[in-house]
């Protein structure tokens, strides 16, 4: 069976919904796919924190409302960075909310069938059609049946595993990356918790350095509303951590701070920890959300980004269909506003997520106690400021004996503000890609 649209959309999470609204918007005849059932859709592990800019901000590019009253679980107002010792930490605002991420994306979903978008629940995509150097649609499968779903443009939102993207042939489109390696992806294992008594988190999410959890080396605690946490913690299983259970790490980090506790959800996921894809097009084709790198580096915060990316996506897909045109000249400037959205930023926070790797959370205690790191250098601004010589020297007294930790300091700076002149030089002419490609990747190289 072959079923025809103007966009078909392979995933119903935030970017994939987000982006069949978007397009239904613009009068595009949307297929959405999906494996789970109709009623499952938008339940994921996840820490279920959204910044409020973001939501705020794709509500009005979707014409929806933003998270209603029943969809928020409880509102944030501060990321708080920990480590062993309690009174040791940098405070940072961070304003949003914790989303109940099954209603919210059930609504989501509501919002987009609403507008005629077609969804196909209970289906598994295989791989994608290919004819004349352009992707053309999908091959699924639904009840043991096999079908064809044939589009103008295919988006892939599939989550981390990038069902599409990883199933392109090599030599399709070299520009975009098609693998998916142990090194692009961190296992992560989450429990939503009721305690016997309320917490002290309310309006905070943390991130709770411990020496004995690899690399980035942190659980983490949002409030989750009264009596209510969302706890976590993920690492990739690379290298000494290949045979490590993210599930028993968790629970051993977890006996320092709750004990006593119901479970109401506990579960385990994967979770992209690279850059963004600077390139996630090629002819017919667009990447979004997860299976476009687009997660925050440094917290896999990718709620926001995915909704943003699905919202640009949907645009860009109907400016290709009204010129008939599906090359990746039409299709690039959804890297573009991509890179302006959250591209540079997200490019940035790796470096601070490799700088925190690498210091580990007994040597951030010491950074956080001597105020050689402080509050504003967690920021994007912070990350890329230029400091005056007095400045530099007080760091140099505050880290004596520990200098090479301020060498490493340095060398992340100076990456950093590379990294943040060449994202805004990001070329609006697919031609110039690979020369700038090559200035970023000499960066990362050099640092990571």
């Amino acid at each position: 069976m072959v079923n025809t649209s103007d966009v078909v959309i392979v995933g119903a999470g935030p970017a994939g919904v987000a982006a069949a609204i978007s397009a239904a918007n613009q009068g595009l005849n949307v297929i959405l796919i999906d494996s789970k059932s109709k009623e499952r859709i938008g339940d994921k592990v996840c820490g279920e924190a959204l910044s409020k800019k973001t939501v705020l901000k794709v509500s009005k590019m979707l014409d929806i409302d933003p998270p209603r009253e029943e969809e928020i679980n409880a509102k944030i107002e501060t990321m708080v960075v920990r480590t062993g010792d309690p009174e040791i930490n940098i405070e940072l605002p961070a304003i949003g909310f914790m989303i109940n991420r099954h209603i919210y994306g059930q609504r989501l979903l509501k919002e987009a069938l609403s507008r005629n978008v077609k969804l196909v629940d209970n289906c598994k995509v295989s791989t994608p059609i290919i004819e004349k150097g352009r992707v053309v649609g999908v091959i699924a499968k639904k009840a043991d049946k096999e079908e064809e779903f044939r589009a103008k443009i295919t988006i892939d939102a599939s989550g981390c595993r990038a069902v599409i993207r990883t199933n392109l042939p090599e030599d399709f489109s070299p520009r975009l990356y098609k693998k998916l390696t142990k090194n692009d992806y961190a296992s992560c294992f989450r429990e939503i918790i009721e305690l016997k008594e309320d917490h002290d988190l309310h309006g905070k999410i943390v991130l709770q350095y411990e020496k004995d959890i690899p690399e980035p080396g942190y659980i983490w605690f949002f409030g989750d509303g009264k009596q209510r946490l969302n706890c976590g913690t993920g690492f990739q299983k690379i290298g000494k951590n290949e045979q490590l259970s993210v599930k028993q790490v968790y629970f051993n980090a977890m006996k320092k701070y709750y004990s006593d506790y119901n479970v109401i959800d506990g579960r385990g996921d994967v979770v992209p920890v690279q850059p963004p894809l600077w390139n996630a097009v090629a002819p017919g084709l667009i990447v979004v959300g997860d299976a476009a790198f687009h997660a925050d580096p440094l917290t896999a915060e990718g709620h926001g980004p995915a909704l943003l990316a699905g919202t640009i996506a949907g645009k860009v897909a109907k400016q290709a269909i009204e010129k008939g045109e599906y090359d990746i000249n039409n299709l690039w400037q959804y890297n573009v506003e991509v890179m302006k959205e959250f591209g540079s930023d997200n490019s940035l926070y790796k470096i601070l997520a490799v700088v925190l790797k690498r210091i580990g959370a007994e040597d951030l205690e010491f950074l956080i106690r001597k105020r050689v790191i402080k509050q504003s250098d967690l920021s994007v601004e912070g990350l890329s400021k230029k400091e005056s010589i007095f400045s530099l020297l007080a760091r140099v007294i505050r880290c004596f004996p520990k200098m090479y930790l301020l060498l490493l300091m340095k060398k992340a700076l100076s990456a950093t503000k590379q990294i943040k002149n060449i994202c805004y030089q990001f070329p609006n002419d697919y031609r110039e890609y690979e020369n700038w490609k090559r200035k970023m990747e000499l960066i990362y190289q050099r640092f990571i």
